[in-house]
């Protein structure tokens, strides 16, 4: 019994001294894991955000980090290249907690005092596991701000986000209370979910969640902007074999004031549907390299916004053939996208639609030119199914909306059915019919 006592207490020694001590290691290799696979992506990307790791002091029963995320171009809207973090870590037995801190950093240093009396309203801890998990609660506390001689209130913020072994999957929970600024500005609560697990190195699958209570803009110069019960869902689902992806988002809004025109209960769902995924990620590299190419050529003209459109119009046409190659890849049989539960109230009556398109074949990029002398021939490509119904009280008074526009059309767009303007467009058997009747475009 007593040999038994005297291995119990060793093995509750080697526990309390030994976990600590194991979880400080697990700790630093999942910290520079971290910065080494973020760096990795970041390169793949074209993104120009980076992390680098300053300085790791580890004692067996706690450690200290400096690191830094960088960004050759300066933070938008100011001219900082670097954001310096420090943590200082306890190593538990289970886990390690540390303490993350903007001290080391100058210029917010001297934002919270000179700004908020030296009060720092940044509160964030970081969780790190055994089994390699990790989490990060940050809160910001409410804090007040003078602008252009008026006072903006910026309320209290609350975020988690932890990921699993290995980074390959990501939660976040969060709730922003808003900002304010007198009867000019209000904005909030703001929430937002996520459960996303990593699919390629660049495209993450799963939902996201994204609400605002109220949204309100009156300057006293222009028409105010009033709504309220905002909802946007964002789901991403990959095929078996993970070739090809559907993207569904739906949003729906309680309240929305224009004008002074109050309007009520708009929905409606978008769906891409089976888009192949290497051609995704290979617009999303294409996007993220002409973003930063166009914003450094912004930056050696002098920052101007208004040259942005150019800029980017002329990184647009560089980057043509890799566009090109992008869109031959999307277009695939069965790429589709669809609009259901289109639903919007008008004091004028219900706007109500639906539409689902989608290629029966393969369609290069090039055959648009053939559309263009033979417009017939699309038909043989897609199948579509869309409506459209509105009030004619609210667009009875658009010119031609009710008038053939084409040689080939028996109707206009729209035919009267009552009080209601109503769109129907089929294609069957590689033809396209308009409001029960075929269209001929081959005239």
């Amino acid at each position: 019994m007593k040999k038994l006592l005297i291995s119990l207490i060793c093995l509750a020694v080697v526990c309390a001294v030994g976990l600590p001590i194991a979880n400080g290691i697990v700790m630093e290799r999942t910290i520079k894991s971290t910065i080494e696979e973020h760096n990795s992506q970041a390169g793949k990307t074209g993104t120009g955000f980076r992390m680098k790791l300053l300085e790791y002091d580890r004692d067996l029963f706690s450690s200290r980090i400096k690191w830094c995320i960088e960004n050759p171009n300066g933070f938008p809207g100011s001219e900082t290249a670097q954001l310096v973090l420090v943590d200082q870590g306890t190593h538990g037995f289970f886990s390690v907690t540390s303490q993350t801190t903007l001290e080391e950093n100058p210029w917010y240093m001297q934002w919270v005092n000179t700004r908020l009396n030296g009060k720092d309203p940044l509160s964030i801890q970081n969780r790190f596991s055994l089994t390699g998990a990790t989490g990060s609660t940050i809160h910001m506390n409410a804090f007040s701000i003078k602008e252009k001689e008026k006072m903006v209130h910026v309320h209290a913020l609350n975020l988690d986000v932890s990921t699993g072994n290995g980074f390959e999957t990501l939660d976040t929970k969060g709730r922003w209370e808003g900002l304010s600024q007198g009867s000019e500005l209000l904005m909030g609560p703001v929430t937002f979910t996520s459960e996303l697990e990593q699919l390629t190195d660049i495209i993450w699958a799963g939902k996201n969640t994204f609400s605002l209570e109220r949204l309100k803009i009156d300057d006293g110069k222009s028409d105010p902007v009033d709504f309220s019960g905002l909802t946007v869902n964002f789901d991403a689902s990959a095929s078996e074999d993970k070739k090809s992806i559907t993207m569904t988002t739906d949003f729906h809004l309680d309240r929305i004031e224009l004008g002074g025109k109050p309007l009520t209960d708009w929905t409606a769902t978008f769906k891409l549907k089976q888009m192949d995924t290497a051609s995704v990620e290979q617009f999303m590299r294409l996007y993220s390299n002409v973003m930063t190419q166009a914003g450094q050529r912004l930056e050696i003209t002098g920052g101007n916004p208004g040259d942005f459109q150019n800029i980017l119009k002329n990184e647009m046409a560089r980057n043509t053939p890799q566009l090109m190659s992008v869109l031959n890849g999307l277009l695939k049989k069965s790429l589709g996208m669809e609009i259901t539960d289109l639903d919007i109230e008008l004091p004028e009556g219900e706007v109500a639609g639906s539409l689902d398109l989608s290629l029966k074949k393969d369609l290069d990029p090039s055959n648009i030119f053939v559309f263009a002398m033979q417009p017939d021939m699309m038909f043989s490509f897609f199948d579509l199914d869309a409506q459209l119904s509105l009030p004619y009280a609210f667009a009875g008074g658009i010119p031609n909306l009710t008038e053939p526009l084409l040689p080939g059309m028996v109707t206009g767009l729209f035919v009267i059915k009552g009080d209601l303007l109503s769109f129907d467009m089929h294609i069957r058997e590689e033809k396209l019919f308009l409001n029960g009747h075929q269209v001929v475009l081959n005239q």
